[in-house]
């Protein structure tokens, strides 16, 4: 199997004075729950931020894992630049998105999207509101490429249209991995990070 590339959005707002993906949980970073869950698959990790204050703020954290800091301040508004910007960072033909407000994403599911990425341009998981989630799928680099570069005002749900092979993943058939679909999941607030506690005692 070939190698891919992870790519980790880290871009979103804090909150209780930390970076969002740096809020403890259970004592650890929130995004070490993520980074914990890539498969050997992954060869190349890249953490995506959009300054350079948090560049720093993250700058350890990218050394005990060997991972990259790649920052952009364009792609903050809008999807198709976060999947534009990671697809032409990455190196490697297969490319793994995440963010790092999702840790109870398991390393079982994120194999599975990087495998099922061999055959299909893009795997796209649909949760439970049967909304595409964009930022939680594998991709192969050439063809979105090429995707970005011949419609370059359409937004990810009108593109992806016009990408072959796509699969996208119905929140039934990912119970599999997960019955409770925890792994959509998003850690926005305080309240969410005591769920996210409770659920992990549980898993132990």
């Amino acid at each position: 199997m070939r190698e891919s590339t992870a790519v980790v959005f880290a871009n979103m707002k804090g909150f209780r004075g930390f970076e969002r993906g740096l809020v403890p949980i259970a004592g650890r970073p929130m995004i070490e729950y993520v980074l914990d869950a890539l498969p050997d698959q992954v060869s190349s990790i890249l953490i995506a931020v959009d300054s350079e204050e948090k560049a720093g703020a993250y700058k350890d954290l990218a050394e005990k894992y060997w991972a990259e800091i790649i920052i952009s301040d364009n792609f903050s508004k809008s999807t198709r630049r976060q999947i534009d910007f990671a697809i032409s960072t990455a190196t490697t033909e297969s490319v793994l998105i995440l963010t790092c407000d999702s840790p109870l994403v398991t390393r079982e599911f994120t194999s599975f999207l990087i495998e099922a990425s061999e055959k299909f341009s893009a795997v796209l998981p649909r949760n439970q509101a049967r909304e595409t989630v964009y930022t939680m799928a594998a991709y192969q680099r050439r063809p979105l490429l090429e995707a970005f570069a011949k419609n370059p005002d359409d937004e990810m749900e009108s593109l992806i249209k016009k990408v072959q092979k796509v699969l996208y993943l119905s929140s039934n058939s990912l119970k599999i991995f997960d019955e409770k679909l925890l792994m959509f999941l998003r850690v926005c607030n305080p309240s969410d990070v005591y769920r996210v506690e409770n659920i992990l005692k549980k898993r132990l």
